[in-house]
């Protein structure tokens, strides 16, 4: 009897073995990828840890557009930044967000727009959509200047009548970023309020990077998105904020805020008989590394701060609005917002889930079997690396694809026929494509525009010599920390003189 159920034991061992086999080892065979360092994470912890610019874009350039990594036990993760393959699935409705992702947005936002797939997803976006029009945001965009000046007088004070001085700027922009999206969209005044949410903010900005405890973490919930929910500092960050939220918009609600202010997202929901919750946008201020890049380019931020002077001069004001978000008025700061987006995505990937077999068409072949094509399995996970992937590869950019170089969008024939391929809008994927494409692009490109055009003319902007990183940090997106003081959390110091 104790042999029969020995043998019993270990016929379901091999049989498990089997399926973990054909569902891991054996999948994606043909494509290439580096080694692995781990079979319990796979290359996510190396990934984590590591610098923008010094993993995935050296990956690419050994393996080619289509390569693989590992993920959580030895899984495969197809890594994807053909032309035509990205097109593939980020237009197609064969690819929904990975169970992991959806688990974590639910946390934090609760069940809405965030984590919808189908026809739920395309209903919350018709709901939301009026409120991120360009004339929904131009009739708020007086709040957005409003807190760019703002952030003038606020360096100024903190520069105290000096010729110059190093000043941090990732904090004040990170907050003008979300008094922009609440002021006008949830009329509330974040940074004024009494509540928890800057600190809380802060301390999910500041959590570690690649820390072996959040790995197991998140390596046990891309197998089981359920554990999300057992007690870790994910959860601890997503419940206060949820907090937060949900007393924020209790005062929204009974009109106890609200001067001065707009409520977009909330007059949108009214208008519908059903509820769709209440999901807050994450807008991320690429403003800082516009700003960064034009410390470190001191000829490009002297040559758009003419173009803003010239044209104040001609025109007998600052540029508006329309000015602004005009490409023909001031093409160079076009060409300056374009190639930050470009360079500057503050995502490192979009995930993507197959839900049946297909087969993923490529534009560039497979460095090893030189196929144009992917055949992959329902449940294969693929994940669309933007910022060190198709927005910056040589392949697709040329040569100086690294570089941040405006110009690019201004001299004919620079861009290469590759560009064109790219069908998301402005040539790149910063903001994603397709049905879920962010719902806040515009309003994060005017807000970029307000506050770069504003801050060029009042400052000029220098490298204080300091080496900055860029990781994947808190709320996954990119974000700064000084090289060798990581410890010290995110920040971003520049030598700043009034003009």
């Amino acid at each position: 009897m104790l042999s029969f159920l020995l043998s019993l034991v270990g016929a379901g061992l091999v049989a498990l073995l089997i399926h973990w086999y054909l569902g891991t080892v054996s999948r994606l065979e043909d494509i290439p990828g580096p080694p692995v360092p781990s079979l319990l994470v796979g290359n996510i912890e190396e990934l984590d840890r590591a610098p923008m610019g010094t993993k995935m874009i050296l990956w690419a350039k050994q393996y080619g557009q289509t390569y693989k990594i590992r993920g959580p036990l030895f899984k495969p993760w197809l890594i994807l930044s053909d032309p035509r393959g990205v097109n593939h699935i980020l237009q197609g409705k064969n690819y929904v967000r990975p169970g992991s992702d959806r688990m974590v947005l639910e946390l934090f936002f609760g069940k809405g727009l965030f984590c919808a797939e189908g026809e739920e997803h395309r209903r919350m976006r018709k709901y939301l959509g009026p409120a991120f029009t360009l004339q929904s945001i131009q009739e708020v965009s007086h709040v957005i200047f409003d807190l760019a000046y703002n952030l003038k007088q606020q360096y100024e004070d903190m520069l105290d009548e000096q010729k110059d001085g190093v000043l941090d700027i990732a904090p004040n922009i990170h907050m003008l970023a979300l008094d922009a999206i609440s002021m006008t969209m949830f009329m509330h005044n974040v940074s004024a309020s009494e509540g928890r949410i800057p600190s809380l903010l802060h301390e999910i900005t500041n959590s570690p990077t690649g820390d072996y405890f959040t790995i197991l973490v998140e390596t046990l919930a891309s197998i089981f998105p359920s554990t999300l929910y057992l007690p870790n500092p994910l959860k601890r960050y997503a419940d206060n904020l949820r907090k937060e939220f949900g007393i924020i918009a209790e005062d929204v609600w009974a009109g106890k805020d609200g001067a001065g202010m707009h409520a977009k997202v909330l007059d949108a929901l009214a208008r519908q008989e059903n509820t769709v919750g209440q999901p807050i946008s994450k807008d991320e201020a690429v403003a800082q590394e516009c700003i960064y890049e034009l410390a470190r380019n001191p000829g490009i931020q002297k040559k758009l701060r003419t173009e803003l002077i010239d044209f104040q001069s001609c025109h007998g004001h600052f540029p508006n609005f329309e000015d602004l978000m005009s490409g023909s008025a001031l093409p160079y700061l076009e060409a300056v917002t374009r190639e930050t987006l470009r360079t500057k995505a503050v995502l490192r990937e979009i995930g993507r889930v197959a839900v049946e077999d297909d087969v993923i068409p490529l534009h560039f072949p497979i460095s090893t079997t030189g196929a144009k094509e992917v055949r992959v399995k329902a449940g294969q996970v693929i994940q669309v690396s933007i910022r060190d992937g198709i927005n910056s590869d040589i392949a697709i950019w040329g040569p100086e694809a690294a570089r941040f170089r405006p110009e690019r969008w201004l001299e004919e024939d620079a861009l290469t026929s590759e560009v064109n391929m790219l069908h998301a809008q402005g040539h790149m994927y910063t903001f994603g494509d397709g049905p879920k494409v962010c719902l806040g692009r515009t309003f994060a490109i005017a807000e970029l525009k307000i506050v770069v055009s504003i801050l060029i003319c009042n400052f000029r902007f220098g490298d204080t010599g300091c080496l900055i990183d860029f990781y994947l940090r808190g709320g996954n997106t990119v974000k700064p920390v000084i090289r060798g003081r990581e410890a010290e959390g995110v920040q971003m110091p520049l030598i700043v003189s009034p003009l």
